[in-house]
């Protein structure tokens, strides 16, 4: 596969700047004070026929953690994506940084916690901060990420589902502490607009820069709640620009679990300009029942997807939903599982596009690290015989 690596001196400049201040900030802290972990890590590869030529696409994501007992923690987070060779995207290899956040807790003898973050930092109604807060196991969904948009959102590689919503910018954000099971957190930050991750490495983000502005501020709410049995998260937000335009947004999750029976849903707007139309457009909805017995489980999950996320607008994305129906046999939690789904993508407006799947999969968790492979025939390529499959194999930690 040809590969080049997309020039731009003032963004090396940048990157090299940041890394160079997390390695000295690494380097001075004493050692024996600190304890660097990787909380975070996770790669996969997806490798299929195009135009009669094998291509493959990887992506790997990494942080990096200082801490130094309670007291504070420095995160570092870093990002690699190797786009497939058959898109716009086509011969741009991006290495950079996600996040680089530090974090005081305790801050005045008070029970608050100040970060200070630059990039890509949390993603709301997505699950994942329960697992660090709470020490709960994982039980966000599955579906979103590479696994199952590999392609992106509306073809950009370097832009996926996860969550309702995402902070990335620069700015501070303030947890309150007091309550072992309830954590209200707020964010005041500036943007990132252009692309999630790379500032200003994709030239055309589409309809964000006319309907939202290219200079956002902007603050958030949020809201954890965890009980024996339920998990909540809620949000609200709203971005500025220099026009002082408005952009609200907001949403909830849900976990219920209990007796082998667990409902995970996560809804909400992304984005919406005050004084537009407001249209089912600008929803973003994932329903997700689940049934746990013993050895067995099966997943159903419903998504439909928001026209705009993250302050981006896809028009490809109006109207879309995803079906899809795991079956799994194993140890599914602790050790070797292995299944099949079925699912597909479809235009709720009635158009012709349609995507339906079959899939092998397994995986396999041991070690603090859940091993995936898939396999997915997609049964409209029949034409086509060898651009009907393609495979995906990842790991990611899971604690």
């Amino acid at each position: 596969m040809k590969v080049t690596v997309k020039s731009g001196f003032v963004r090396h400049c940048r990157r090299t700047l940041i890394l160079g201040t997390a390695l000295f900030i690494f380097n001075i802290l004493p050692a024996s004070a600190a304890e660097i972990t990787l909380p975070r890590m996770e790669m996969g590869s997806r490798g299929w026929v195009d135009n009669g030529e094998f291509v493959l696409s990887s992506v790997i994501s990494a942080d990096l953690a200082l801490t130094g007992g309670y007291k504070y923690a420095f995160l570092l987070g870093f990002y690699l994506e190797v786009p497939d060779a058959g898109n716009n995207f086509s011969g741009q290899t991006v290495f950079g940084f996600r996040i680089a956040k530090a974090t005081a807790r305790d801050i005045f003898g008070l029970p608050m916690e100040l970060s200070y973050f630059i990039g890509s930092n949390d993603n709301f109604c997505n699950g994942d901060d329960f697992s660090t807060r709470f020490g709960l196991s994982p039980f966000g969904t599955d579906f979103r990420g590479f696994l199952y948009f590999p392609e992106g959102i509306g073809g950009n590689p370097f832009y996926r589902y996860n969550g309702v919503h995402g902070v990335q910018g620069t700015g501070l954000s303030l947890s309150l502490t007091k309550w072992d099971n309830f954590v209200p957190m707020f964010y005041f930050y500036k943007d990132i607009v252009d692309i999630p991750l790379f500032p200003g490495l994709i030239p055309n983000p589409g309809a964000a820069y006319e309907e939202i502005g290219g200079n956002l501020f902007s603050g958030d709410l949020r809201l954890l709640f965890n009980h024996n049995w339920l998990r909540l998260e809620t949000f609200w937000g709203m971005s500025l620009n220099t026009s002082k335009d408005a952009s609200m947004r907001g949403g909830l999750m849900a976990h219920i679990a209990g007796n082998g029976v667990e409902f995970f849903v996560q809804g909400g707007i992304p984005g919406w300009m005050v004084g537009k139309k407001f249209s089912i457009d600008n929803l973003f909805f994932l329903m997700e029942p689940r049934l746990r017995l013993g050895y067995f489980g099966m997943y159903l999950t419903f998504f439909y997807h928001p026209q705009t996320y993250i302050h981006i607008i896809t028009p490809d994305e109006k109207g879309k939903a995803n079906i899809n129906l795991k079956f799994l046999f194993g140890k599914i939690d602790t050790g070797f599982t292995g299944g099949i789904e079925t699912g597909g993508e479809l235009k709720i407006d009635g158009s012709e596009d349609f995507i339906f799947y079959i899939s092998p999969l397994a995986y396999y968790i041991s070690g603090g690290l859940r091993w995936d492979v898939k396999f997915r025939i997609k049964v409209p390529e029949y034409k086509t015989p060898k651009e009907m499959f393609d495979f995906f194999i990842g790991v990611r930690t899971a604690f």
